[in-house]
């Protein structure tokens, strides 16, 4: 078989040779190189929904501590507090003498008797009392009870106390005998 040239061979190939040309240049001159060239609507269309998160990586070691930071300033002083319960409170020496730096409506201790046997005067009516051995100052322990005027039936307070006084304590040590002790007493 023997080729031609015909007129509809040469119009096909200059229709081939216009078409791969053109669409290079079109290719050429149309390149979108940025997002800001697409209509923000399409850029929607073009967003894919967002993806489950993975799981969490595992902790890392902890850093080492750093410098300590400077003293923050001082806060504003906080309200009072409230009054306590106690009406009357004494801080009694092991020798008897009262510390009046320390006591509040007690006007007079002394020791009575044999050792750990106490006498106070307190100058507003008491109905209880607490006490604490003072381990402060006597680097023991012990214990300490009262016995206080007016729930005296026994009469044991003037049997060792001087007049007017209206206090009897008794302080113990460690091991429970009688011990001329530093103490706190608090009454109510």
């Amino acid at each position: 078989m023997r080729r031609r040239l015909s007129y509809a061979n040469v119009t096909a190939t200059l229709a081939l040779v216009f078409a791969m040309s053109g669409g290079a240049l079109a290719a050429n001159h149309y390149l979108i190189n940025s997002t800001k060239q697409i209509n923000p609507k399409v850029l929607k269309k073009l967003k894919g929904a967002t993806g489950r998160s993975g799981l969490a990586g595992a902790t890392g070691a902890t850093g080492a501590t750093g410098p300590t930071g400077p003293t923050g300033p001082t806060g504003k002083e906080g309200p009072s507090g409230q009054n306590g319960t106690a009406v009357a409170y004494a801080h009694v020496l092991a020798n008897g003498e009262l510390d009046t730096a320390h006591s509040k409506n007690v006007s007079a201790a002394s020791k009575a008797g044999g050792a750990g046997i106490f006498c106070l005067k307190t100058t507003v009516p008491v109905t209880t009392a607490f006490g604490a051995i003072d381990t402060a100052t006597t680097g023991q322990f012990g214990s300490l009870s009262a016995v206080l005027g007016g729930q005296d039936p026994s009469k044991i307070i003037e049997t060792f106390c001087p007049a007017g006084d209206n206090v009897l304590g008794g302080v113990f040590n460690e091991q429970g005998e009688n011990a001329n002790l530093a103490f706190w007493i608090n009454f109510n």
